[in-house]
């Protein structure tokens, strides 16, 4: 079932976040295939927790109580605990332990997110989660080419932190002492990495080689694009999303361009505004509309 179709047959936004969560397509790819989770994988976890999830939705207390006992309201933390409640509520798999940080005289060398046992086979394995949203800038297929709406952010620096230094985190000799002492011997890594690109429009398609084949995808433009595009798009509705519904639109109706544009215009501090446009194509489209000058701000970091 295609996935928007799939989250609409719940109600309640928790449980649409937890099911986006797991039926998501993965976003980043490692060359080493035992790090990666398959789309079968994913499939499997919606799987056998959704007769959970239909009663979550009738009842959706527990989940709702799980997600609040955190002091972070940012989406990689909301994330994380979306995964470590499912780990909690299916068959296969128990968490051990989760944000585990291996330090050497205060410093912090590390942090193993979630350290999982395969109760089928008795393995203990590396869990570490992303969750990204990356706008792009031509030559697509350049990994360097990717930053965060903010700016603060770049696809290559963060994929070969997780690859290079996280991923790895298990080999180093401090790591390794401190699981051996909890009686952990881990034999796998796995990278769970979901989230969205975003595509100047009309930009060809092509993307970096550590990223999946079929992520999901939106596009982005200035301010001014916007407005060139969509003042006489009558029929064209908005959604501006909050950083929650980065994943999943939360059920309110949807507005008009002249409601955006009124906002857009009332930013103290322009800022990149996710929005989601329906009715304008024939699938809906998330669009990130960024200030003028982020494109030249974007060309100044990458020169340096």
């Amino acid at each position: 079932m295609e996935l928007q179709a799939t989250l609409k047959q719940f109600h309640t936004a928790d449980v649409q976040d937890l099911a986006w969560a797991l039926l998501s397509p993965s976003l980043m790819k490692t060359t080493d295939h035992s790090q990666h989770c398959s789309e079968a994988f994913y499939q499997q976890a919606f799987n056998d927790i959704l007769p959970h999830l239909i009663q979550l939705d009738q009842h959706p207390k527990p989940l709702q109580d799980h997600l609040e006992r955190t002091t972070s309201h940012r989406l990689g933390p909301h994330f994380e605990r979306l995964w470590l409640y499912w780990l909690r509520h299916n068959s296969r798999y128990e968490c051990l332990a989760h944000n585990v940080q291996i330090q050497e005289e205060g410093k912090t060398l590390g942090e193993f997110d979630m350290i999982v046992q395969d109760k089928n086979s008795g393995e203990i394995e590396h869990w570490e989660l992303a969750i990204k949203f990356y706008l792009g800038i031509p030559p697509l297929n350049n990994e360097t080419h990717w930053l965060g709406p903010h700016q603060k952010d770049r696809l290559d620096l963060k994929f070969h932190h997780l690859v290079e230094k996280q991923l790895k985190l298990s080999t180093l000799a401090l790591a390794r002492k401190y699981c051996e002492q909890q009686g952990w011997k881990i034999t796998r890594s796995r990278l769970i990495s979901k989230g969205r690109l975003f595509y100047p429009l009309n930009a060809e398609r092509t993307h970096p080689g550590n990223i999946e084949k079929h992520h999901l995808i939106g596009h982005w433009m200035t301010e001014s694009d916007f407005r060139l595009h969509f003042a006489r798009a009558q029929q064209a509705k908005f959604h501006w999303l909050d950083k929650d519904e980065w994943m999943v639109l939360r059920n309110r109706p949807a507005t008009s361009f002249t409601h955006i544009d009124e906002r857009l215009q009332k930013q103290r501090y322009p800022h990149p505004v996710q929005l989601l446009v329906t009715d304008w194509h024939e699938q809906p489209i998330r669009l990130f509309i960024v200030p003028e000058n982020w494109l030249d701000r974007a060309m100044a970091i990458l020169a340096q």
